[in-house]
């Protein structure tokens, strides 16, 4: 049993070495993917950047329409996966990165270019080092996480086939470089989204006795709706509900007959979020009734449930990981009211989802994913690839 530890050991101390092996091929790839961003099931330039690559290194692979990708490594009863999303954002990029997007209104503000050019990097390494594992290792190129349509799309095209665990990871400037998290249990949230749209009676500005004043209504509206988390939810549980969009009227002296507004509601529980859903919908059409107004209400509820870390593997590859890089690299962050559909394929498997620190002020990398401006900082690739490489390596001394 001993020698089994110390081969456990002997393995994950390599993962420094390995990763130094590709590093700067990581750094180029990554430019390279951040430079052609699209949306989500578009990702078609993406998508064959990646085929060339895996093409060049003969790394057999499956395409999954209309742009994922599969490759397979390894061999053994065993087999484990880790994860990439592929899919840009459609937002103007404001960097003067020599590298910056080539797409007119699109960019890589989400670190997505990163995530495929670190699981790029454990692909040259398990072609290489192909013979040494005790398991099989799929990685999965997923499309659309943007839009919470890619991990279902995936699973449905078999992806999962046979695959007993899931990993993946995800790069954020919110965290300083070097710094990652593998915290178990709730790590993200389940992200609903609501539209209302009010409609009263519209006239002059001057006579508002004769109208029904729709932007007024909106207003209380919206401001009841900020009591329901600090008033009615239970102070111990979490939750979030933000309204992100709002419009209405046409003019200054016109009172407006219709308002409309947009927004989100996030929370870690499933239970907590029908019950914001009750309270949310109850709010909007009492407070309607007050002002006079009619309501319709679009509720959308999650895509994806929470993005859960099954608590025995990723405390263990905490305490891993702790043994390898100390307490001033592996930390405990709390969890975050984003979405991710990573979460689809926890419902489906275990998995452990890890956050990766990208931020560093001297370099210019400070602003928030989905930012214009946003930044990677290239040694936190470097990280990345460390973290997948460190799934690989604790599972393959497990077997």
């Amino acid at each position: 049993m001993e020698t089994c530890k110390e081969q456990i050991r002997w393995s994950l101390d390599q993962i420094d070495r390995l990763a130094d092996i590709c590093r700067c091929d990581v750094e180029e790839w990554q430019k390279q993917l951040h430079s052609i961003p699209e949306p989500g099931m578009k990702e078609y330039e993406t998508s064959q950047f990646l085929r060339e690559k895996l093409t060049e290194m003969e790394i057999p692979f499956q395409e999954i329409e209309p742009t994922g990708l599969v490759a397979d490594f390894g061999h053994g009863s065993h087999c484990i996966a880790l994860r990439a999303d592929m899919d840009g954002l459609h937002i103007q990029e404001q960097t003067d990165l020599p590298w910056k997007s080539q797409h007119e209104g699109y960019m890589h503000a989400c670190g997505h270019d990163g995530h495929m050019a670190a699981l790029l990097g454990v692909a040259v390494l398990l072609k290489q080092y192909e013979s040494s594992l005790n398991l099989r290792v799929r990685l999965i190129f997923q499309p659309s996480e943007e839009n919470c349509q890619g991990a279902k799309h995936m699973i449905q095209a078999g992806a999962l086939e046979d695959v007993e665990e899931i990993y993946g990871l995800h790069l954020f400037t919110d965290l300083p470089t070097g710094v990652i998290s593998l915290d178990p249990g709730p790590r993200m949230a389940i992200t609903d989204r609501f539209e209302v749209r009010l409609r009263g009676k519209g006239g002059h500005a001057g006579k508002p006795h004769q109208c029904v004043d729709a932007t007024v209504a909106a207003a209380a509206v919206i401001m009841n709706l900020q009591t329901i988390v600090s008033r009615h939810l239970d102070p111990m549980e979490h939750a979030v509900l933000t309204v992100g969009h709002l419009t209405s009227g046409s003019q200054y002296n016109v009172i407006a007959e219709t308002a409309e507004f947009e927004g989100t509601i996030r929370t870690f529980s499933e239970a907590v979020e029908r019950d914001m859903k009750d309270t949310f919908c109850h709010t909007v059409r009492k407070t309607c009734e007050v002002y006079g107004v009619e309501a319709q209400i679009a509720y959308h509820p999650s895509e994806h449930p929470v993005v859960f870390n099954d608590p025995k593997r990723s405390v263990a590859l905490k305490e891993d990981a702790l043994k390898l890089w100390g307490s001033g690299v592996v930390k405990d962050i709390p969890a975050i009211m984003l979405g991710e559909d990573f979460s689809v394929y926890q419902s489906r498997i275990p998995g452990v989802f890890a956050f990766v620190g990208s931020g560093d002020p001297e370099k210019g990398c400070i602003y928030p994913n989905h930012h214009p401006a946003f930044c990677l900082d290239p040694q936190a690739l470097y990280m990345a690839l460390k973290v997948y490489l460190l799934y690989i390596l604790h599972k393959n001394g497990e077997y």
